[in-house]
């Protein structure tokens, strides 16, 4: 398994999450490298559904605001 953040960790039984925060969101590489499919994700349409109903691109806005990140 090969993750730039670390997301995994070998052990004698295979890969294993141990960070599963550190993953990236839109991130799929681990699903195309798995050769059994294993992992899946679900479709944009429900991310997107989410951050519309959780209001995460407002609170992304604010935090980016909060820290002058962001000057409009």
């Amino acid at each position: 398994m090969n993750c730039g953040k670390s997301v995994f960790e070998w052990t004698k039984d295979g890969p294993r999450v141990v960070q599963p925060y550190q993953c990236v969101v839109g991130c799929n590489t681990c699903a195309n490298l798995c050769r059994g499919n294993a992992i899946r994700f679900p479709e944009i349409d429900e991310v997107r559904e989410i951050y519309r109903r959780e209001k995460i691109w407002e609170k992304v806005k604010e935090a980016l605001k909060a820290e002058g990140k962001l000057n409009y």
